[in-house]
């Protein structure tokens, strides 16, 4: 299998950059579900401005902080790169073409390219506002594909959500749940590992 591998994909985060707490305050439902109500779904996909989304929440969800409460939380949920992060992605670029393909927003899009240099590390980084297209749709996999013009099963693709990594292999891909860098390391150093032992000296 390791030698099919000619591009890594990665999530952001929860794979590669961590996350604090819950994305409001006083969250009362699961990130996971959260994540696929309505205004989340329109933001990630850069249909509704930061404050359209957050009168849009604090509505639906009865919060009872600000509008302004709700942004200022809700911009700090990325703390930056997990320890270690940085490092992996210096390392596996010398074998590998690596991307990105992460459902972001307009509020934290600065902080991610700007504050975490994310740029820097990635040849591209398919970030759904921009693109108009989320996960777990198979539409925005196919995108990434076809702009890599990699075979998908030449793909490995990492993500802490399991509805985007199924989708994922319905596109081709090779595909991981994992959650943080010592699981996507420990994973992608079995994969190299079945067939060249040698590439994975460079992973230690």
């Amino acid at each position: 299998m390791g030698r099919e591998i000619e591009w890594i994909l990665f999530d952001l985060g929860g794979v590669l950059i961590e996350l604090s707490g819950s994305p409001l305050p006083a969250q009362k439902m699961p990130v996971s579900d959260w994540l696929l109500t309505e205004p989340a779904r329109s933001f990630e996909k850069g249909l509704i401005s930061p404050s359209e989304f957050a009168h849009r929440i604090k509505q639906d969800l009865k919060l009872d902080h600000t509008v302004d409460e709700i942004l200022s939380h809700f911009e700090q949920w990325p703390k930056g790169f997990y320890p270690g992060a940085t490092e992996l992605l210096v390392d596996i670029s010398r074998k590998f073409g690596v991307s990105a393909l992460s459902n972001t927003n307009a509020i934290h899009w600065p902080r991610i390219t700007l504050e975490f240099r994310a740029h820097d590390y990635f040849e591209h980084i398919f970030a759904s506002h921009k693109i108009g297209m989320a996960k777990p749709e198979i539409a925005f996999f196919l995108f990434a594909i076809e702009t890599l013009k990699i075979h998908p099963k030449k793909i490995v693709f990492f993500d802490d959500n399991a509805s985007n990594v199924a989708t994922a292999r319905i596109a081709g891909m090779q595909a991981y749940l994992v959650q943080g860098v010592q699981s996507t390391l420990n994973i992608l150093e079995g994969i190299l590992l079945s067939s060249k032992p040698e590439r994975c000296q460079d992973f230690e």
